[in-house]
């Protein structure tokens, strides 16, 4: 059975999540695989280990709402 896939808006990128649990491989901002880098399984982004490098946010980096 095929699992169920999702499209990000820009690319997939590993979070915070994905890093504490494989450090080795997952990079916090760093595109997923390129083969999942459009369509990933929907598991991996309700576990949180993915999200669109859109919503990404690095530590340290200063968003507009900072400031409001």
């Amino acid at each position: 059975m095929d699992e169920i896939k999702v499209k990000a808006k820009t690319h997939w990128v590993w979070t915070y999540r994905a890093a504490e649990k494989n450090p080795s491989r997952s990079t916090p901002g760093v595109p997923i695989w390129p083969h999942y880098l459009e369509d990933a399984p929907k598991s991996w982004v309700d576990e949180g280990l993915i999200m669109d490098s859109e919503d990404f946010i690095k530590e340290g980096q200063t968003t507009i709402f900072d400031f409001m």
